[in-house]
């Protein structure tokens, strides 16, 4: 009777070691891969998630920088202005002091290579397509030649955005340069109609210190 009972047990014994050495069943394994993959698609995805918001948080702070960069060059150059007069459509015509020309501030708007249209509707070259992409946003614009000087280079809106502002409300009063709606946009939003400024001011009021009382 002993006997038979130690023998029963030893084959227990000999039956838990046998499983133990032969490890995890299959079911077991799939579940540990199912669980690992979780776990690394998880990682994956928090460590994009950071990634992105890192990237639009630096874009936004540049995006402002370029803005009050921007707002700077305007106040820069109306506030020298020495004499002014009506341009008509275009808004105020002021001369420069600094350069000796009589200019405007304009806006060229950015056009991609490949698909840049005219003001008119007109297909555009080529190589106006590629050098517009240089020298598009707010610029000085010489009346003596029709050139078009940007306030910012392309390399120091970091390649990223392009700037306006609204021509129609472009003005001259009581000493007074006056530019509403200064915009910061991101260069791959410009062909969406209903795309949002990356920054924006609502108004900007210039004084020009050399024609103070002139108005009178």
């Amino acid at each position: 009777m002993k006997r038979q009972w130690y023998q029963a047990v030893k084959n227990k014994i000999a039956q838990r070691c046998v499983r133990s050495r032969a490890g995890m069943t299959l079911t077991e394994m799939l579940a540990a891969v199912l669980i690992l993959a979780m776990s690394a698609v998880a990682v994956a995805g928090g460590v994009a998630a950071v990634k992105n918001a890192y990237r639009k948080t630096t874009e936004k702070a540049e995006a402002q920088q370029v803005l009050a960069t921007t707002v700077e060059l305007i106040t820069d150059v109306l506030s020298e202005a020495q004499q002014v007069r009506s341009g008509g459509d275009c808004g105020p015509e002021f001369f420069s002091g600094e350069t000796g020309d009589w200019m405007r501030l304009s806006v060229m708007p950015y056009q991609a290579a490949g698909g840049a249209q005219a003001s008119n509707g007109a297909q555009v070259s080529n190589e106006d397509q590629i050098s517009n992409e240089d020298r598009a946003g707010i610029c000085k614009e010489y009346l003596s030649d029709g050139t078009k000087v940007p306030l910012l280079s392309d390399g120091a809106m970091g390649g990223l955005f392009c700037t306006s502002f609204d021509v129609d409300q472009y003005r001259y009063t009581d000493s007074c340069f006056i530019l509403e709606d200064i915009n910061v946009y991101y260069k791959r939003d410009v062909a969406n109609a209903d795309r949002e400024p990356a920054a924006h001011l609502d108004k900007l009021v210039v004084r020009a210190v050399n024609l103070e009382g002139q108005d009178e």
